[in-house]
């Protein structure tokens, strides 16, 4: 689905519903591990009345200067609150930080609930203002634990960033297809630190997943929370067959520098990473 569509707020709810139940059954976000967000354009048709009657105004939420968020709001899911009660209980599980024209900020939740944005708001800030850069357009952000990527992420040939993408680009002809920049990888960063938002928002101005080592994923679109689990799933799945390589004493080879080339000239990929990763595998 193109950022430009404006789509009800409900089918956005439903996503969102969606999208925790699939993060929990991956195995991605165990208990109130994980967080989600997604900036919807202040014309999307019914989010005025979410933000009035279901979600309503608490109190003044400041962010940090420099943000270019254009006006709309941030459904995001709340502080120690599990993704998968996003499917049935969503009032009790997700918040919203609303901005205005002036460039004001305001925090909306369910009435009878005390609910803060998750303590990774400054990545997810971060991470909008850098991938909506000022335009109003849908945009959805996904913290998680993916249970492969993470593991790899606490080895340290892994934690090199050449190195991770040449390892994982290997196994899938469609890995480099959905990920043309590859991964980017950022050194262990204390969690739900404005450092961490920062060193964040920088990484996504080229790439859409980023490994924080020793800690987990974040990743964007700019389609819907739907495109960015599958980004996850991809990625994942690249893992999981680079662990089970491991396990068996890496006796695969995978594609070749060579293959991969062959891949980005048939699909017509735009990118210039293969030219920086080693030949040689592990």
């Amino acid at each position: 689905m193109s950022g430009k569509v404006r789509t009800k707020v409900q089918y956005w709810l439903d996503e969102i519903a969606e999208a925790g139940r699939t993060l929990h059954d991956m195995g991605a976000a165990e208990g109130a591990a994980g967080n989600l967000s997604l900036f919807l354009p202040d014309d999307t048709i019914g989010l005025s009345g979410l933000l009035l009657a279901r979600m309503s105004r608490q109190r003044s939420y400041p962010v940090a200067s420099g943000l270019n968020l254009p006006t709309g709001a941030i459904l995001i899911s709340g502080s120690r609150r599990r993704l998968r009660d996003l499917d049935h209980d969503l009032d009790a599980t997700l918040c919203a930080i609303e901005v205005e024209k002036d460039g004001s900020t305001w925090l909306h939740h369910a009435d009878g609930y005390e609910i803060e944005p998750t303590s990774e708001i400054d990545s997810h800030l971060a991470i909008h203002a850098t991938s909506v850069a000022g335009v109003a357009r849908i945009n959805a952000v996904v913290h998680a634990q993916p249970p492969y990527l993470t593991y790899l992420s606490h080895i340290p040939e892994y934690q090199d960033e050449e190195r991770l993408n040449r390892q994982l680009l290997r196994w899938e002809p469609e890995t480099i297809v959905n990920f043309p920049h590859g991964f980017r990888t950022l050194s262990y960063v204390t969690p739900g630190t404005p450092e961490l938002g920062k060193q964040t928002g920088l990484a996504m101005l080229r790439h859409q997943l980023v490994v924080w080592n020793q800690h987990g994923i974040i990743v964007w679109s700019d389609r819907s929370l739907t495109a960015a689990l599958d980004l996850i799933e991809h990625a994942e799945a690249a893992a999981r067959y680079e662990v089970m390589d491991i396990q068996c004493g890496r006796r695969a080879v995978g594609l070749t520098i060579a293959d991969l080339r062959g891949i980005v000239d048939r699909f017509k990929v735009e990118t210039n990473l293969l030219e920086s990763l080693p030949e040689v595998l592990l």
